[in-house]
Parts: C-alpha cells; sequence; structure tokens
C-alpha cells in the first residue's frame, strides 16, 4: 500500500491524469492521500484527475450499490468518481467478506439481475456521486443486456477488459464503436506473471521478437510499442508500476507513433491468449495464495470443471430457493446465468429432478435412475 501511495504521487508528477482504482484494492485510501498531497502543493487540482472506481461483486444488489461508492468516496475524500464501473459481472453473497467462501473452498455466489444493478448506477449518475458509469470484464451478449434493457436512461460509456498485442479484442473493440462505447485495456502489458495464478508456459508479449523488431526501428522500448499500438486503436490504456523510471518511460508514448504497416503486423500477433483466465480462477486473485489455516493452496481447476461446478452450484442454488417448484424457468435461468458469467463455450452439468436436490447441492450418483444431462 505504501508503494501505491508513492506510485500515484510520481506518476501526477510525471504527467499522468488518469488514476484506475477499485474497491477491492483496499488501496483507495491511500491513493486519496497521494492525490490530496499532490493537489496541496499545487501541482493538479481535482478536476484535472480523472479517477475511476469499481462496484465490488457484492454489492450487485440494487439497494447496495450505493453503499459501495460511498464508502469509496469516504476512503478517497471525494465528493464524485469520473467514472464508476460494474468490476466483474459475477455477483457473490453480500456481507463484509468481499471473497464469500462456503466450507469447501468455494466462491458463494448471488442471482442478482444486473439491469437492475445497472438502474443503481444510474440513480448514482442522477445524485451527481458520478460523472459517468461504464462496466468492466463484460463480453458482447452482456453489453447487449444492458443496452436493450427497457427504460435505459444511460448506456455504459467504457468497458474495461483484458487488452494486449496477444488478445486484441477486435471483435469486441468493433462491436463496442458501433455504440459509441469506449473499450479500456487492462494487462496492455501483458501480465507480471504471478506463479499463483498464472501459467508459467504461456509466451511473455514483451519478449515477442516481432515485438522487439519494432520497438528498435522506432528507438523505443517494447512496452512502448504495446502501449503506442492500442492508443492508435482508440483504447484507452492502463498499465500499472512502481518504478520511478519505468513510470517516466510509459509517459512517452505520445512522442511516437507507428505506420500503418506496424500496426497490421502486431495486429497479426493476436493469439487469443487470456492472461488473467476469469473463467479457469475458482476464487479471487487474493485468495489463491496460502490458505491461512490449512496452509494449502486452492485446487486450481480446469476450464471445464469450473464451468461445470459452478452451474451445479447456482442451477441447485436456483431449485432449492423454489422448492423444486416452478421448473419452468428453469429455461429463463440458464439464459441469465450464462449472461451474467464467462461462459463462451458450451458444457454440460448433471442434474436430477428438482424434488431430489440433495441438500448438500452436490450431483447426484451415477447410479442415480432420475439423474440427466442439461446442456448449455
Amino acid at each position: 500500500k505504501s508503494k501505491c501511495e508513492e506510485a500515484t504521487k510520481v506518476a501526477i508528477e510525471v504527467g499522468f491524469r488518469h488514476i484506475d482504482g477499485a474497491f477491492v484494492y483496499g488501496t483507495e485510501e491511500e491513493v486519496g492521500r497521494a492525490i490530496h498531497e499532490k493537489i496541496e502543493d499545487g501541482t493538479v487540482k481535482r478536476e484535472d484527475i480523472f479517477y475511476t472506481g469499481k462496484l465490488g461483486s457484492t454489492f450487485h444488489r440494487p439497494e447496495l450499490v450505493r453503499s459501495c461508492l460511498e464508502q469509496s468516496l469516504k476512503k478517497l475524500k471525494f465528493d464524485y468518481l469520473d467514472l464508476f464501473i460494474i468490476h466483474i459481472p459475477v455477483s457473490l453473497k453480500p456481507g463484509p467478506d468481499l471473497s464469500p467462501m462456503d466450507e469447501n473452498g468455494k466462491l458463494i455466489f448471488d442471482i442478482v439481475d444486473l439491469r437492475q444493478t445497472w438502474e443503481a448506477m444510474e440513480a448514482c449518475k442522477d445524485a451527481g456521486l458520478v460523472k459517468s458509469i461504464g462496466v468492466s470484464n463484460f463480453n458482447r451478449r452482456q453489453l447487449e443486456m444492458i443496452l436493450n434493457k427497457p427504460g435505459l436512461k444511460y448506456k455504459p460509456v467504457l468497458n474495461q477488459v483484458e487488452c494486449h498485442p496477444y488478445l486484441n479484442q477486435s471483435k469486441l473493440l468493433t462491436f463496442c464503436k458501433s455504440k459509441d462505447i469506449l473499450l479500456e485495456a487492462y494487462c496492455a502489458l501483458g501480465s507480471q506473471r504471478d506463479k499463483m495464478w498464472i501459467d508459467q508456459s504461456t509466451p511473455v508479449l514483451l519478449e515477442d521478437p516481432v515485438l522487439g523488431a519494432i520497438a528498435k526501428k522506432y528507438n523505443q522500448s517494447p512496452a512502448l510499442v504495446a502501449l503506442r499500438y492500442q492508443l492508435q486503436r482508440g483504447i484507452v490504456v492502463l498499465f500499472k508500476s512502481f518504478t520511478r523510471k519505468r513510470i517516466e518511460e510509459n509517459f512517452q508514448v505520445f512522442d511516437f507513433q507507428l505506420s500503418e504497416e506496424d500496426m497490421k503486423t502486431i495486429d497479426g500477433l493476436n493469439k487469443n491468449l487470456r492472461y488473467l483466465n476469469l473463467i479457469q480462477l475458482p476464487t479471487p486473485l487474493s485468495t489463491r495464495l496460502l490458505n491461512p489455516t490449512t496452509k494449502t493452496r486452492p485446487k486450481h481447476y480446469s476450464p471445464q470443471e469450473t464451468r461445470t461446478q459452478d452451474l451445479w452450484t447456482t442451477l441447485s442454488f436456483h431449485l432449492k430457493m423454489n422448492n423444486g417448484k416452478n421448473t419452468s424457468s428453469i429455461p429463463d435461468f440458464i439464459s441469465r446465468v450464462r449472461n451474467q458469467t464467462h461462459i463462451s463455450s458450451p458444457c454440460s452439468i448433471p442434474v436430477i429432478s428438482p424434488r431430489e436436490v440433495p441438500s448438500s447441492g452436490s450431483p447426484a450418483s451415477a447410479g442415480d435412475s432420475k439423474r440427466s444431462i442439461l446442456y448449455f
């Protein structure tokens, strides 16, 4: 946290004015202190700073949205945020724990219609607590769910997603531009490759020989070329560094321009490679460290296992909440689950008759005569 505070002051001194934060980062007090210090010494005014905050996943219920925002404002000591976005389109059980877990170490999800969450976001804008509202980690289907909402008052101004030369998000970018929605890139320089949650066999973006050759051509670093590539595509770019030298270097992204030919060459580096795999991570990054109680690491589920487990958990929850009745709503429920999670490929889960759902919430045994397969 102390590094975060110092890095924020350095960034402002260098010339950066856009600061991306979030409720769940736990650094808003430090960032707020840094900004206020630079305001007090005359470096900037509050209106010079563009601060982005994010709605935590445990605050998706419409009655909780403003509470999350007000807590951020209090920590930052701000009267308003410039941008407030839904951090991730997956809802978690409300409460003091930002990563609520069951006895098996699995996240406890909540069933929330994100269209209602969005209406609460709109109310925050009407109240003058935020200038603009947007989303993060939304795919096209999820964006369309908001855009097509009856009575939509304000559309998302921005969608923040992982985006870099190995994952250039060209289709999503085209869609967002068609709807006048800005795309914003995190992991723009690849990843910091934390061994706890990054497959170490994935290629290092900034060591790509093509990127290196282009960087040498312009007498720039591969990092600057990766950032410049995004800017010329009309994408807002985020990066993180605690080092003054790198912060100063990255600000030089405005000092040169890539040719159209080099832009196309970098386009060709796309591998649809995701460093931060939101499907594959069964728990938030903060909980993938050693469990403080058992001193063990959580199981790293495969994408298929995670989709199966999470869909089973949510469907089972849905059936039990309805006491095995109103099964006609299941197709609509499935649609909502797909809209509100990062399921991008088909999967199946074992289910049994609603009245036979076991209290443990686990799938029926293979020999259960009422067992069937539900395809998504």
